[in-house]
């Protein structure tokens, strides 16, 4: 029944449509109860939502609006740190003599420098200016500096600064290293370290935690450009300030290069790697394209060339405010329980006492006409169930005195007309044919007669209980016979689906329908002939399909097949036992509820149904 209502939508259609009706519709109760559990659920249910939206957004907001401080404080450290590295630059414009000094520095070698230094030293009486020492004392004031370079564009050399640590001249040339070509890029003021510096500073490749802030350095008098300041900070400051702001917050904090290249990350997952989301992260709908659902907030510094990103997704956010949904999922499923139960529990008494009554009637439609309702009150479902019980008296009486007169009358009708299609056949002579058959090597003879003999003995045998199973044994045998009379022509298939052999049912019910086939409907100038027969349950109704892929049935034929199956037509002597047989063995032993049908496969052939009512033969077999 449940694998039939899974594989049929039909039928699921059908059980819901029975159980309105049946529970709701023709209940009167069950249309109190239902009024009342609409009206409590549905506004239970609104002000459940209402709440968990008023709460849930309270928290996003809050969620949001601690990022989107985290990341207005990110994003002052990032600019203090860039102005720095620019005010190195300005600073050193602002005094004449130690921009002359820098200048010489980045447009001659480092030992013509030395000369020139120690000649302004003799010359200014031992008040030289030392631009290293400058580079030297900025670097000691500001402790998120790791190192400070000087390059000159001229001479290819790179003159590096460490915090807390010694100085040193590295040479770039262009035949022995990459980097000329590097600081020649039209680069952004903010990135990652340059692979090729790290590698000279003796660096990983993917040194975590430094930021690159490039300043251009050019000659004060000429406006020629001479060379870059380049900084390289910790982003240690950054992160004290997204622990000291953001605290536990949700989801991410990035500070993104213009090429992508994540400078710092919260997570720590792609420092100082290009993010897979990089081109998504700075489009204007980054919020729409991701693949994973997140609130998104950017912060850009178009001037400095980075962005600060916010990434909080939304299953993450969700998490925070989980435990209001649980608490208001309890609260609205304990008031709906209570509001439900209360209404039910005003009516119960009555909706147990009709229920009741039902259920004797129910019972009476089954058959059973000896219960009685026990209801004794004076109220208006007490005079019902009196009232039926009166009904019944006077109903069993009627019954004995007509009802089963006619059910005899029905009985002798059918037993009549099984005794037409029932003969006593002589198998025992046909066994004795057998045998010399056998002796004289027509084997194929010999399997027919014993199968026509085991035709002939299901036929004759006399059972109380007659089941799916011994007519489809009865079909198979009959069968055989066809098939080794037509040997390639002709093949059939049986299936019998479990539970289905044990249901009672007619003798010979099949037999003219495979028949009719072999008759009228077989294509003996074929070879691919074939007959199927298939017996399966359908919700409370047995149904055994018989198909075959042969000539099908003409548009008289099935004209007429319809014509009869509105009327009882009574068959003469000598009439056909054919499809109206098998309809009236059907009708005298199921009543209405029994049927069979004709039709035309739209592949070819045609295809005979028949359903009767399940009921349980006594063998119970399962096949």
């Amino acid at each position: 029944m449940f694998s039939y209502m899974i594989a049929n939508p039909r039928g699921r259609a059908n059980v819901f449509a029975n159980f309105y009706r049946k529970r709701i519709r023709n209940s009167l109760f069950g249309k109190w109860i239902l009024l009342f559990a609409l009206i409590a659920v549905v506004s239970i249910v609104t002000l459940a939502y209402g709440a968990y939206s008023y709460m849930s957004q309270s928290v996003v907001e809050e969620v949001l609006d601690n990022q989107k401080k985290t990341m207005d404080a990110v994003g002052e450290e990032m600019t203090r740190t860039y102005e720095a590295a620019q005010a190195a630059v300005e600073n050193l414009y602002r005094d004449q003599v130690l921009a002359d000094h820098a200048s010489f520095l980045l447009q001659h070698s480092f030992d013509e420098y030395i000369r020139h230094k120690l000649d302004s030293f003799y010359e200014q009486s031992g008040k030289g200016v030392n631009v290293l020492t400058y580079f030297d004392n900025w670097i000691d004031d500001h402790p998120s500096a790791e190192h400070l370079l000087l390059y000159s564009t001229d001479r290819q050399f790179l003159y590096a600064f460490k915090q807390q640590g010694q100085s040193r001249l590295i040479g770039a040339h262009a035949a022995r290293s990459y980097i000329p070509d590097a600081m020649s890029l039209d680069a952004q003021p903010v990135g990652p370290p340059n692979a090729w510096l790290l590698k000279e500073l003796g660096l990983s490749a993917r040194a975590s935690g430094l930021i690159s802030f490039r300043v251009p350095i050019s000659d004060k008098n000429t406006y020629k450009n001479i060379g870059q300041l380049l900084v390289f900070y910790r982003n240690d400051a950054i992160e004290r300030t997204v622990r000291r702001i953001g605290g536990e917050q949700k989801g991410s904090i990035l500070v993104l290069s213009a090429e992508g290249v994540v400078l710092y990350d919260s997570s720590g997952k792609y420092v100082g790697a290009r993010h897979p989301d990089a081109d998504i992260l700075q489009s204007l709908d980054a919020e729409e394209k991701l693949k994973e659902r997140a609130y998104v907030n950017k912060l850009t510094n178009s001037q400095a060339g980075y962005t600060v990103v916010g990434i909080a997704p939304k299953a993450e956010v969700s998490e925070a405010y989980g435990g209001f949904r649980l608490v208001i999922l309890l609260a609205a499923a304990l008031s709906i329980v209570f509001v439900v139960l209360l209404p039910g529990a005003l009516v119960v008494n009555y909706a147990k006492r009709t229920g009741n009554i039902i259920r004797f009637m129910r019972k009476v439609e089954q058959g059973e006409l000896t219960p009685r309702i026990p209801d004794e009150k004076d109220d208006e479902l007490g005079q019902i169930a009196r009232s039926f019980n009166e009904m019944l008296d006077e109903l069993s009486r009627y019954i004995d005195r007509v009802y089963k007169a006619e059910i005899r009358q029905k009985r002798t009708e059918f037993a009549a007309l099984q005794a037409r299609v029932n003969p006593h056949f002589l198998y025992n002579t046909l066994e004795v044919i057998r045998m010399r058959a056998l002796s004289q090597g027509a084997d194929d003879v010999a399997e027919m007669i014993y199968s026509l003999s085991a035709l002939f003995r299901g036929v004759v045998r006399d059972k109380t209980v007659y089941t799916v199973k011994d007519e489809i044994e009865m079909c198979r045998l009959y069968l055989e016979l066809f098939r080794i009379r037509y040997k390639d022509k002709f093949a059939y298939e049986i299936k019998v689906k479990p539970g289905t052999g044990s249901a009672e049912t007619v003798k010979l019910l099949l037999q003219p329908v495979i028949e009719n086939y072999i008759v009228h409907g077989m294509r003996h100038d074929s070879f691919d002939n074939l007959i199927e027969i298939e017996a399966y349950t359908d919700q409370e109704n047995v149904v055994i399909e018989v198909r075959d892929n042969g000539t099908g049935v003409p548009e008289d034929k099935l004209k007429a097949i319809e014509s009869y199956q509105n009327q009882r037509e009574e068959e003469g002597e000598g009439g056909s036992f054919g499809l109206r047989s098998v309809r009236e063995r059907i009708l005298l032993m199921y009543g209405e509820e029994g049927g069979l049908t004709v039709a035309n496969r739209s592949e070819g052939g045609a295809r005979v149904t028949l359903a009767f009512p399940f009921r349980k033969g006594e063998q119970g077999l399962h096949v």
